[in-house]
């Protein structure tokens, strides 16, 4: 599937509206309850905006991922969608999305197009309320990272992630050096799971509607 087939296929898919809860939590840790059974105080809850961001180079679609830093923090070193915490300045979480895809990739607002929200879901360890939002680049783009937050940038052919052999149960380390077992998109190298695996696996099911 090229970069133009899988961009009509989502937005056709969309018309139906989100796969939702039961389209993240085919792949997310065995011990995480869902959103919408949680009693969350939205008043000491920190929120985020994130940009789940495909690429087309050459006419093949690629996934935007970055690799954090280490550091001492819930997330060290994982693997994530560009993004970051809602400042009072934002207007929305749309512009929160942007604003961090900017300062942490040099991703400008005017090099992609955000066609939909996608489902807000929570991350227990950092108490983060997450809302990711859905963008297509048109045309290759030129990253630049941004060093003290991002260790790398990851682009992914996005078909990866619809093949089955992709996914598998792995265990990981866990703030405070815990290991859990959960599944994960196992590609290139890297392991994908918690959120960002989740995101992507919403965004997973739209294209398997079709």
């Amino acid at each position: 599937m090229n970069y133009l087939e899988l961009k009509e296929v989502i937005k056709s898919a969309l018309k139906e509206g989100l796969p939702g809860e039961e389209a993240q939590y085919s792949i997310a840790p065995g011990s995480r309850n869902r959103l919408s059974q949680m009693d969350l105080n939205l008043a000491k809850v920190r929120k985020a905006g994130v940009l789940a961001l495909i690429e087309n180079r050459a006419q093949t679609p690629y996934l935007l991922l970055t690799e954090r830093t280490i550091y001492p923090g819930a997330h060290s070193g994982q693997i994530s969608f560009p993004g970051g915490k809602h400042e009072l300045e934002d207007s929305d979480f749309k512009e929160t999305a942007i604003r961090e895809t900017e300062e942490e990739v040099g991703l400008r607002q005017e090099e992609y197009q955000i066609i939909s929200p996608l489902t807000q879901l929570y991350i227990p360890p950092s108490n983060f309320l997450v809302h990711p939002y859905l963008a297509f680049a048109d045309n290759a783009t030129d990253l630049t990272r941004e060093e003290k937050e991002v260790a790398k940038i990851h682009r992914i052919p996005f078909t990866a992630f619809l093949d089955e052999s992709n996914i598998q149960e792995t265990s990981v380390e866990v703030s405070g050096g815990f290991r859990i077992k959960t599944k994960a998109y196992l590609i290139e190298g890297l392991t994908v799971w918690g959120a960002t695996a989740m995101i992507i696996s919403e965004i997973r099911a739209l294209v398997r509607r079709h």
